[in-house]
């Protein structure tokens, strides 16, 4: 019984000592034309880390809700050029897919944009990322909830 209520009483100490540190990342994206003899698009991806969004999925989304076409995914780096398919408009978003709960939708910029001004509008919603100590609090959670079930009084048999 005592080297229960030792693990107990040391799950009681973790939940109050533990640090807990949760960081989000969001994925942050730029899109800008590039100007030249093709009418391409350079997209560049990446997490609010500074780490790229590797492989992510890059497709384009029409604006009544239909099927979205899928262009390709990014390289090691984060990367992606590309040429919009004939049938997408002004209207229509590139959307970056680098898993769940990380992805951004971007406008497609004007045909007279600058290399120097990028189209970027962010709409990514980060999901919380537990890190280092942060598992430590839902054990002590649990150690004790165990102690306390052994406490318990029981009735004679």
């Amino acid at each position: 019984m005592k080297p229960l209520l030792c693990s107990g009483l040391l799950g009681l100490v973790s939940l109050v000592v533990a640090p807990v540190q949760v960081r989000a990342h969001a994925i942050e994206s730029s899109l800008e034309r590039l100007t030249g003899l093709t009418d391409s698009l350079s997209l560049e991806s990446q997490f609010s880390s500074g780490e790229p969004a590797r492989d992510a999925a890059v497709r384009i989304v029409p604006p009544d809700g239909g099927p979205a076409i899928e262009l390709g995914r990014t390289d090691a780096g984060g990367r992606f050029v590309f040429t919009l398919p004939p049938q997408a408009s002004r209207q229509w978003e590139v959307q970056v897919d680098a898993g769940p709960g990380h992805r951004d939708y971007l406008e497609l910029p004007e045909a007279t944009a600058t290399p120097s001004l990028p189209a970027r509008v962010s709409r990514s919603h980060p999901y919380a990322q537990a890190e280092g100590w942060a598992f430590v609090p839902p054990l002590g959670v649990l150690a004790v909830a165990g102690l306390a079930g052994m406490l318990r009084p029981r009735r004679p048999s």
